[in-house]
């Protein structure tokens, strides 16, 4: 445990008491009072910018999303970053259906970009926007947090440097330059 955090758990058993230490709301959780100005703002100005403004460019971007997906014949959640270790832990638990046929659209759809093509209009009727990978990555999230809680692990806990490695991810020790 770093040692910030062992002062902030002592001073606060020390100074506050424990009536109030449940009373205590984030700032982000405490309802805000809005000026007239604001208030009238949300009322009356900001209706009419959501519909003829922001919501048909919204719109927008979510067809051409759809559009360009459709076109090469990939799924919303193909564009994840697989580094990421919340989908990596995803890809790791889906099914090997699932898994297959994640990799043949991706394949399909570099091998199409490489030949600059697209799917013809008849392989085109899908949604793109079904989350196929959603639940599992819920999934991974709660292993990971599981994960942290058995292991006492929190990220400042973490030491970025010691030694030779700098904790980013080098696989041996002085496998980068740090100095010349």
């Amino acid at each position: 445990m770093s040692f910030y955090r062992a002062l902030s758990k002592q001073l606060i058993k020390t100074y506050v008491e424990p009536a109030q230490r449940a009373m205590v709301v984030p700032w982000y959780q405490q309802p805000r009072q809005l000026t007239p100005l604001q208030q009238w703002w949300r009322e009356n100005v900001y209706p009419v910018w959501f519909k003829y403004v922001i919501g048909p460019y919204e719109r927008y971007q979510y067809e051409h999303a759809v559009a360009e997906l459709r076109s090469y014949g990939l799924m919303f959640d193909d564009q994840h970053n697989s580094h990421d270790p919340v989908v990596e832990r995803a890809l790791e638990l889906l099914p090997h259906d699932l898994a297959v046929s994640r990799y043949r659209r991706m394949m399909r759809a570099f091998e199409m970009n490489t030949k600059k093509t697209h799917l013809p209009v008849e392989e085109q009727n899908y949604d793109p926007m079904i989350p196929y990978l959603a639940p599992f990555m819920e999934e991974a999230k709660f292993q990971f947090q599981e994960e942290q809680e058995l292991l006492k692990y929190h990220p400042w806990d973490r030491r970025l440097y010691s030694g030779p490695t700098t904790g980013l991810g080098e696989p041996t020790e002085y496998s980068t330059f740090s100095c010349w």
